[in-house]
Parts: C-alpha cells; sequence; structure tokens
C-alpha cells in the first residue's frame, strides 16, 4: 500500500495533541508541520462512509497521554489485514493500524488549530487494494 508514512528523523518534527470527544483517550502524534503533512482520503467501504483523514506514522511517532487503543473499541473487517479503533463513549474514530504502521484520525487534531481541509490530500484506493476474503 503506497501511503504517505514519514520516517522519524527526516523532517522538523512537530507534536500534534488530539484526541477523542469525550477525552477517554488522549495522545500525541510527531509528524511534520502541517505544511509539510500529506493526510490520506480512501474509497474502500469503511473509509467512504465514516470520512477520516489519516496520517500514517511508524509507531514510535504516537505517545497516548491518557488511555490507549486497548480503551477503544477495535473493528477488524473481512480481509483482517486492518483495524480500526472508536471510543465506544462518544464514538470517535480515532484511527488504527495497518501492515504494522498507525493511521490516526486529523479530524482528533482540529480543536489544536488544524484545519484538516487545507492540507495536502492523497487518494488511496482502498476498494482496489486490499482484497476482500469473500472475493466481491
Amino acid at each position: 500500500m503506497s501511503v504517505p508514512i514519514p520516517e522519524p528523523g527526516t523532517f522538523t518534527p512537530h507534536t500534534y495533541e488530539g484526541g477523542c470527544h469525550c477525552g477517554r483517550v488522549k495522545f500525541n502524534v510527531v509528524a511534520p508541520p502541517p505544511d509539510e503533512l500529506v493526510v490520506t482520503a480512501c474509497n474502500c467501504s469503511f473509509c467512504s462512509a465514516r470520512g477520516a483523514r489519516l496520517i500514517y506514522m511508524k509507531p514510535e511517532s504516537l505517545t497516548f497521554t491518557k488511555g490507549s487503543f486497548d480503551d477503544l473499541t477495535k473493528y477488524i473487517w473481512n480481509s483482517k489485514t486492518a483495524w480500526h479503533a472508536f471510543c465506544p463513549v462518544c464514538g470517535i474514530a480515532v484511527g488504527g493500524q495497518f501492515m504494522g504502521n498507525y493511521g490516526i484520525n486529523m479530524r482528533c487534531f482540529e480543536s489544536a488549530g488544524i484545519e484538516v481541509e487545507k492540507l495536502k490530500l492523497q487518494w488511496i484506493d482502498g476498494k482496489h487494494l486490499i482484497p476482500r476474503v469473500d472475493g466481491a
């Protein structure tokens, strides 16, 4: 899968603070500054339905300051190659994991003054890239 995953040490670090709506989980993400950041949008059936804009990162770039992925509900579908996590209290889709890397929903950072719609966007063809186990 061709998603932009910034390699730590190859960009000027910028720390983003975010979390779900109710505060059950809070986290920091070290990623490129907003003018260099690339968010993704995916056309798979799940991502299309929820409209998230994700940034992908190596696991060491994500630090939970309250709670963790264990405090969220994980949704794993069909091919079981990825999972997405959402808060069981407020319902916010926080992010997930794909092929050993994390994706965090940039919309969880909007309270920090991030205008997600103004960030660079890369479309991912998840509809055709991630095969369904049932062949559909």
